[in-house]
């Protein structure tokens, strides 16, 4: 059993790679800081932190990919 530790490719377009810790944690930051800023604001603003939300989906949608084996 190799000592590496597994890391998760953030993107398809650049090589940051993270553990999985690291990966929820960046999520986390994500989502905690979009749904707060959506309970306190409106209109435009809003909608940037909903963009942020689709963001962090994506960003776990193509995690689970990688953790079975179907991502890059």
């Amino acid at each position: 059993m190799s000592n590496e530790v597994k890391k998760y490719k953030w993107n398809f377009h650049n090589g940051v790679e993270y553990t999985i810790e690291e990966y929820i944690s960046r999520i986390n930051e994500r989502i905690y800081s979009a749904i707060t800023q959506m309970q306190e604001c409106d209109g435009d603003l809003f909608m940037s932190e909903y963009r942020n939300l689709i963001d962090a989906a994506y960003k776990l949608h193509h995690l689970n990919d990688q953790l079975n084996g179907e991502g890059e």
